[in-house]
Order: C-alpha cells, then sequence, then structure tokens
C-alpha cells in the first residue's frame, strides 16, 4: 500500500513540475511587423487590403511598408506595398518548372531505356544486330519527350505559413 502512494505521490510530482516549466505563449506571434526582417530574400505571399495575393521574393522591409520581387514571363518588377494596406503574408513556394522537367526527363529516359531493352531482346532472336543501339536512342527520344512533358505540368504558387497578419 505504501509503495503504491509514494508512486502515485512521484508521478503527480512530476507531472506538476514539468507542468510548471512550460511557459504560457501568449501568440503566435503573427502581428508583429519588426520580424518580415528575418525573412528578407524568402518566397511569400501578400494579401494586401483590396483581396488582392501577391506573390514574389522579399525584397525590403521598412516601417512603412514592404517591396516584392515578382516575376512573370517577361519581365521582373518590384511592387511596393504600404503597410496599411497589407493584412496577411505567408511564406510561400513559388513555382519553378525547372524541377518538373528535371522530373520528367528522368522518368521519360527510364521508360525509353525500358523500351529500348525490351526491342532489343525481343529482336536478339531474330539476330538483329542493328538493335544495339535501340536503348540509348529509345531513353534519349524518352528525355525529350519527358523533359518537354515536365515543363508543361504547372504547378501553383502556394502559401505555407502565415508570418503576419494585421
Amino acid at each position: 500500500m505504501t509503495k503504491r502512494f509514494y508512486a502515485l505521490f512521484l508521478t503527480i510530482s512530476i507531472l506538476f513540475v514539468s507542468v510548471a516549466a512550460v511557459p504560457a505563449q501568449t501568440g503566435d506571434g503573427t502581428g508583429n511587423w519588426d520580424t518580415l526582417n528575418s525573412h528578407l530574400s524568402k518566397e511569400v505571399a501578400v494579401k494586401s487590403e483590396n483581396k488582392k495575393t501577391v506573390f514574389g521574393i522579399l525584397s525590403s522591409v521598412t516601417a512603412d511598408g514592404l517591396t516584392i520581387r515578382t516575376a512573370d514571363k517577361n519581365n521582373a518588377s518590384d511592387i511596393s506595398l504600404k503597410r496599411e494596406n497589407v493584412e496577411k503574408i505567408w511564406l510561400a513556394e513559388l513555382n519553378d518548372s525547372s524541377r518538373n522537367t528535371l522530373i520528367g526527363a528522368g522518368i521519360g529516359a527510364a521508360i525509353g531505356a525500358g523500351i529500348g531493352a525490351i526491342a532489343l531482346s525481343s529482336n536478339r532472336d531474330e539476330g538483329g544486330g542493328a538493335y544495339g543501339a535501340a536503348v540509348p536512342l529509345y531513353a534519349l527520344v524518352g528525355t525529350v519527350v519527358g523533359g518537354v512533358g515536365g515543363f508543361f505540368v504547372r504547378k501553383k504558387n502556394k502559401k505555407e505559413k502565415l508570418i503576419y497578419r494585421k
């Protein structure tokens, strides 16, 4: 009986000590404009009061506003927003078609090499010596087709973590 009592007392004491050691958090820290300086040169999404969201790279932050570097297919430009017009800011992931192109090229090369190997093995029995170049040729064609296909697969810009809220 006393062993159980001591074990229960010790368990409750440890729980109280561990709960008391955890500091209380007063918020998520998203209302502090000054913390935006730690996110310079990062990809962000900024929602302004007119409900328009702008994706870009955070260039500069001042007490009065911020500047975002945006780019489209034709040109790159800077957009300046006043602090009072900014509602929310998120860290973001911007669309990058080069990654999709590389993934598509890799998948295409693998599929092309597989088709070339099948063509080579099926014609080997017939004594076709000209099919020795089938694997690299099919892999090359697969790389080109997969790379072009991957380039045209677009993913949208994506908001991730909220870092500022008015």
